[in-house]
C-alpha cells in the first residue's frame, strides 16, 4: 500500500472541532520509542481520555515515522505465505506478521502507509481502543482522474470514540516528496477528515465502509475532480463542474462555480506546460462566484491556485 504527496498537494494546517494543543505539545516531548508497547505505556500513562490517546497515537506516528520513498518507488513483494490447520491459527498467525510489520516499524522508523496504519490500530489495541485499518484507493494526478484501477493503493485508519467512527491518515498527515525528498510536516486535516469530504480523496475497498459514510462507485470516485486539501478545509464548495474531465469546446471559456468563496481569495491558475499563471476573470453574485478561464487548452491539465495552494486539478479534452 503506498500513496505519495506531490507539490501540487501541498495544503495548509486545518482547525480540528477539539483542540488537541495540550495533548500534541505532551507528546512533542516522547523520545523517539522502538517499541510500541512503550509507547502505548506512556500514552495509558499521561491521558485518561480516549480521544486524548487516539490523538496522541495518530500524532506520534505522524511526528517520528518517515515515509519510505525507496519503498514507495521500488516496493517490495508482501506476499504471506504459512499453513495453518484452524480459522483461529490463521488470525493469530497474520496478527503475527503484522505485528513484525509494526515491531519493524518502530525499530526503523520508517515506512509507507501500510507501516503507518498497521501501527496507530496496534496502539489502539494495546490501549483498548476500536479501530480499523481501512484499504482503498486514493488520487494524486489529474492523469488519474477517469482511469480506475483494480488494485487497492492505500491504507489508512478508523477509530470509535464515543459511539462514532473518526477518521484519519497518518500517512498524509506526515508530510510530502519534494524534488526526491521527504519533507516532514505535520497536518492536521487528516486527523478526523470530515465525513462529507471523505470520498473527495479516500474511496473504500470494503463496501460496508462506503456505506457508512455516503453513496458513490469507484467510477464515480476516479471522475472527480482532484481535491486539494486546503480547499477541503475551507467552506468554499465546488458546484459545477463535478466531473474532473472538461470538454473544452472551441471558442468557448471554461466556465467554474462556487458557493462561499471569499471575496478576498487570490485565484489564479494554469495548463500543465505553461510557464505562468494567470487570474481567471471572476465575478461573485449572492454568494456564487463563476470563473471564467479563456482560451483553455486541450488535452491538458487545469490548475486552479487558491491563495497559492493548489484547490482543484481537472483534466482537459
Amino acid at each position: 500500500m503506498k500513496y505519495l504527496f506531490t507539490l501540487f498537494l501541498l495544503i495548509s494546517i486545518s482547525a480540528n472541532s477539539q483542540d488537541f494543543a495540550t495533548v500534541d505539545a505532551k507528546v512533542s516531548t516522547y523520545p523517539r520509542f522502538s517499541k510500541v508497547e512503550d509507547l502505548a505505556n506512556q500514552i495509558d500513562k499521561d491521558f485518561t481520555e480516549d480521544q486524548e490517546k487516539a490523538r496522541a497515537a495518530f500524532f506520534w506516528l505522524a511526528k517520528n515515522i518517515r515515509y519510505n520513498l525507496k519503498e514507495f518507488y521500488n516496493p517490495k513483494q508482501r506476499s504471506i505465505r504459512f499453513r495453518y490447520a484452524s480459522k483461529t491459527e490463521k488470525q493469530q498467525k497474520l496478527q503475527a506478521a503484522k505485528d513484525n510489520l509494526v515491531a519493524t516499524t518502530f525499530k526503523t522508523k520508517q515506512g509507507v502507509c501500510e507501516e503507518y496504519a498497521q501501527s496507530f490500530k496496534k496502539i489502539c489495541d494495546l490501549l483498548g481502543l476500536e479501530a480499523e485499518v481501512i484499504k482503498g484507493y486514493t488520487r494524486n494526478s489529474p492523469n488519474e482522474i477517469g482511469r480506475p484501477v483494480n488494485t487497492t493503493n492505500h491504507a489508512w485508519n478508523a477509530v470509535k470514540l464515543n459511539g462514532e467512527w473518526l477518521l484519519l491518515d497518518a500517512t498524509w498527515a506526515a508530510g510530502y516528496e519534494y524534488n526526491g525528498k521527504w519533507i516532514r510536516k505535520f497536518n492536521d486535516y487528516f486527523y478526523n477528515i470530515a465525513k462529507e469530504k471523505i470520498f473527495k480523496t479516500h474511496f473504500p475497498d470494503d463496501s460496508l465502509w462506503v456505506l457508512r459514510f455516503g453513496r458513490m462507485s469507484l467510477l464515480e470516485f476516479y471522475n472527480q475532480p482532484i481535491y486539494g486539501h486546503n480547499f477541503l478545509s475551507s467552506n468554499t464548495k465546488l458546484i459545477s463542474p463535478q466531473t474532473g474531465i472538461i470538454k473544452v469546446e472551441s471558442g468557448k471559456n471554461i466556465i467554474l462555480k462556487f458557493k462561499n468563496l471569499a471575496v478576498n481569495s487570490s485565484i489564479i491558475y494554469n495548463f500543465k506546460g505553461y510557464k505562468y499563471a494567470q487570474k481567471p476573470i471572476s465575478k461573485t453574485e449572492n454568494g456564487i462566484t463563476i470563473l471564467s478561464i479563456p482560451n483553455p487548452k486541450k488535452n491538458s491539465e487545469l490548475y486552479l491556485y487558491l491563495n497559492n495552494e493548489v484547490a482543484l486539478q481537472f483534466k482537459t479534452k
